[in-house]
């Protein structure tokens, strides 16, 4: 089940690419769920990082409140991966990330990742700031052309 689309390569626009390295895998030869969350990390800063969010004022903060994965397919080393990033909603004070692992054609693992803005010196969720927001909009019906 596909409820977001989120299983096809035409999902995203934005990728990001990786190596699978010897050290990704565990005593039964296939890709650890724990670098599988790691290759999401990694192509989800680099989204970010991108210009998703530009304008976030001194003092906000990015947070993961959570993560879902659901692991599709086994990954093996050695190999080439994309991590495919994409916006799906934006809230008050949080929005979620969908990526998606592909190896080829291959989807190995999709996630949704929700992030929250916090005030560094509270600590405490904070809203959105709207320039951020109106930015953010821009993301939102990238890759729809895939669902």
């Amino acid at each position: 089940m596909d409820p977001a689309g989120m299983m096809s390569r035409d999902a995203y626009s934005f990728w990001h690419a990786e190596k699978i390295r010897f050290s990704d895998t565990d005593m039964i030869g296939h890709v650890n769920n724990v670098a599988f969350a790691a290759f999401i990390e990694s192509g989800r800063v680099a989204f970010v990082h991108s210009g998703v969010i530009r304008g976030m004022p001194a003092g906000l903060l990015l947070v993961m409140a959570r993560i879902e994965i659901d692991y599709r397919a086994e990954l093996h080393w050695p190999g080439d991966i994309d991590i495919g990033s994409r916006l799906l909603r934006i809230g008050t004070t949080s929005f979620a990330v969908g990526s998606g692992v592909f190896r080829g054609t291959l989807c190995a693992a999709t996630a949704v990742t929700t992030l929250v803005v916090i005030d560094r010196a509270t600590r405490q969720s904070t809203a959105i700031p709207e320039a951020v927001r109106a930015q953010m909009q821009t993301y939102l019906d990238v890759g729809a052309a895939g669902r």
